[in-house]
């Protein structure tokens, strides 16, 4: 069985942070972590690319064949693993939602192709997945520039080129017709994404050893000024959500009139809780939970929407056959894989729970099932009296 455990806690915390925010933002905020102050769609995908670039290491000596390969292991193939499996499991949910075999229309296959290399995920029940895609084909186009600028790469001016990048991408999407933007999602999500993955490696190689230098009250004071900057960011823009940013996955949620919006945004976001999490690293990182979900934050990604779905249809079951759930609205459930039981604000943590505990029951499952398939296979280790032998 997979137990991993990561030597760099603060990275290890950071990451099962933004991974709970995922799930806590998909349920409208149930626990909503400093929430109304910095939202979570205004910086924690920006986070996970910042995140990817703190370990990237892609050099001149870096073998991009090698490399690709790698990526397509470790990210695309359990991408369309996961993403096969949560669409199997879907078609059971609709059976037992409708009550009849669903069926396919026979357009669907290719609006899923579509989908895919547009927005980036199957359907709606494996939506966050998009992210997947975005962050492949991100770190495949930063390694490809930095092999071919190796001689001149410069981080600083490549943030500051990165940044302009950015910055273009918010202007098209406010200013283009969706459907003209639909087969550039994927690139423009590159770009959208570039600053960030630099900003993580020039974070690791020039500023981690000053930050963490700083005194309690230096970072309490960073705290307080990211959290100052953002309220009177919110008093300034037309409307205090124009802070965030809704929907990166087909880049429609820029509502913001200032284009830099989104990339002060993300900056204070990112900054924010890096700084927080090298306050509460010590008393945290020990939690081998804690290590457990920022090791498996794919499948949390990629199976919290069905763990929600798989709650509904508990409680559908439950209103059907046993009481009737007040407000449980089952049409709406029928029609969606997005409902939520709003019997009160509290029922939401059911949400989260489900959908963390969920797919790192899954994953638990999985790692059983893999050692057993792979333990045949297993080369026999040689004794010590074959060793010396040899």
């Amino acid at each position: 069985m997979e137990r991993r455990s990561k030597s760099n806690k603060k990275f290890m915390v950071l990451s099962a942070i933004g991974i709970l925010m995922v799930v806590d933002h998909h349920t409208f905020t149930a626990l909503n972590l400093f929430g109304d102050y910095i939202p979570y769609n205004s910086f924690f995908m920006p986070m996970f690319v910042f995140i990817s670039g703190y370990f990237n290491r892609v050099d001149r000596n870096t073998k991009l064949l090698p490399y690709i390969g790698k990526k397509i292991k470790n990210l695309l193939l359990p991408y369309l693993g996961l993403s096969v499996f949560v669409f199997l499991i879907e078609q059971l949910i609709n059976f037992y939602k409708a009550g009849e075999p669903f069926s396919l229309p026979g357009w669907y296959l290719q609006y899923m192709l579509e989908r895919i290399v547009t927005i980036g995920s199957f359907g709606s029940i494996v939506e966050p997945m998009w992210f997947v895609i975005a962050l492949f084909s991100t770190l495949l186009v930063y390694a490809v520039f930095k092999k071919l600028l190796c001689r001149i790469w410069n981080s600083y001016v490549m943030l500051v080129l990165f940044c302009g990048m950015n910055v273009l991408v918010v202007y098209l999407a406010q200013n283009t017709d969706p459907e003209a933007l639909s087969p550039y999602l994927v690139p423009l999500k590159v770009l959208f994404f570039l600053p960030f993955l630099e900003f993580g490696i020039i974070y690791r190689d020039h500023l981690e050893k000053k930050h963490e230098a700083l005194p309690v009250g230096g970072k309490i004071a960073i705290l307080a000024l990211m959290l100052g900057i953002n309220a009177i960011r919110t008093m300034y823009l037309p409307s205090s959500y124009d802070v965030a940013f809704d929907s990166i996955d087909d880049l429609s949620g820029f509502t913001s009139p200032y284009l830099v919006t989104p990339l002060v945004s993300s900056i204070i976001g990112i900054l924010f809780w890096l700084t927080l999490t090298d306050l509460i690293e010590k008393p945290v990182s020990g939690s081998r939970f804690v290590n457990y979900m920022s090791c498996n934050t794919f499948w949390i990604m990629g199976l919290h929407i069905l763990f929600f779905n798989i709650l509904n249809c508990i409680l559908l079951a439950i209103d059907e056959n046993i009481v009737g759930l007040l407000y449980f609205d089952t049409e709406f459930f029928r029609e969606s894989e997005w409902y939520y039981w709003e019997i009160s604000p509290d029922f939401k943590l059911i949400y989260v729970v489900f959908g963390i505990l969920g797919p790192l029951f899954i994953k638990r499952i999985w790692d059983m099932i893999y050692l057993l398939i792979r333990k045949p296979f297993a080369k026999k280790q040689p004794s010590v009296g074959d060793r010396s032998e040899a």
